[in-house]
């Protein structure tokens, strides 16, 4: 499955089925499908769009949503290697804008050292390169030899570019290196030398500090940086992983949860079951009405779903199926004996 950051939302199409939750349209490109939907509805976002975007199409509207006053609405277009494409929609709803918490822009400057110019040079002139080497740099660090020479052929045009940029985060990899991406990454005003610093970030493994940097980058206002932060998850998650105390990170990790950023959700919930979360940690991030994690269960896309289902499991210690409706009972019983 490939997927694609996009713009997000619907024309005027007819509503094909739904749930309280999850929403679908099918169109001549594929089935749409919504998720976050609680007060409004496909036809109510249409009625909308008629007045506010007349005959915009498909896949380019959520700034029209955010003018709304839908405080998170994006997109995930899905390619699959057979069949139709299909768009995956996520938001948050104008009632729950408070759930939305952004860290305030860095207004800061770093200094960075010679060792990042090579770095910084691939960010600027191939930024396809720079983002396949970020988020696949786990795959090189992990000798994967045989899934590295695939990434590389299916990038012939910039294989080599690729390789060097791997080549510059094993670079990176120290104690002084990790120090300093974190606070290029929390504090400097560039957005590219936080997209570098995120990447330097996901080759640091091993190091807990850099996960919980990194997710504090999820929650970055420029969107870039905040997909860059993903990237570098991504990377950390490749391979065995070792238990993460995620104490420390409680607040952002909640922020993420809540709605902040819905497309790095998938990962989040993949972070935090694959590094073996401490259940009792896990039961203070997820709402008593289970919010997007549930919302993600009831979907029809099997990566979110199947996301959702083992981080509930891994939450509650047993496995519940794929019901919504037990695992919110479960989470109000949960939710009760905490108080």
């Amino acid at each position: 499955m490939i997927r694609f950051y996009c713009s997000c939302l619907a024309g005027a199409l007819a509503l094909s089925a739904s749930t309280a939750m999850s929403q679908q349209i099918d169109t001549p490109a594929g089935v749409v499908e919504f998720v976050g939907l609680h007060r409004w509805t496909i036809p109510m976002i249409q009625d909308s769009m008629k007045v506010h975007a007349p005959g915009k199409p498909l896949g380019q509207c959520a700034g029209v949503l955010r003018g709304l006053g839908f405080p998170s609405a994006q997109s995930l277009r899905m390619i699959p290697v057979k069949g139709r494409s299909s768009t995956f929609v996520i938001v948050v709803e104008p009632q729950d804008s408070a759930l939305v918490r952004y860290r305030k822009p860095p207004t800061g400057k770093s200094a960075l050292p010679p060792t990042w110019r090579n770095g910084y040079r691939i960010l600027k002139d191939d930024v396809a390169a720079y983002q396949t080497g970020a988020q696949t740099f786990g795959i090189y660090a992990t000798h994967d030899t045989l899934f590295e020479r695939l990434i590389l052929e299916s990038h012939p045009n910039d294989s080599a570019t690729v390789r060097s940029f791997w080549v510059f985060l094993e670079g990176s990899r120290s104690a002084e290196g990790a120090n300093l991406a974190e606070h290029v990454l929390l504090e400097d005003a560039s957005f590219e030398n936080r997209m570098l610093a995120a990447a330097i970030l996901g080759a640091q493994r091993g190091r807990a500090g850099a996960w919980y940097a990194l997710v504090k980058g999820l929650r970055d206002p420029d969107e870039r940086v905040a997909a860059a932060s993903e990237m570098g998850l991504t990377s950390l998650l490749t391979g065995t992983q070792s238990r993460i105390d995620w104490r420390p990170a409680i607040a952002d990790l909640k922020a993420i949860l809540d709605g902040t950023n819905v497309l790095a959700l998938r990962t989040t919930l993949l972070v935090l079951t694959k590094t073996k979360i401490d259940p009792r940690v896990a039961r203070t991030l997820v709402r008593e009405n289970g919010g997007l994690v549930l919302d993600l269960l009831d979907s029809h896309s099997l990566e979110h779903r199947d996301a959702a289902h083992a981080f509930l499991v891994r939450l509650a210690g047993k496995d519940l199926g794929m019901s919504t409706d037990r695992w919110r009972a479960w989470l109000r019983g949960a939710h009760a004996r905490a108080i």
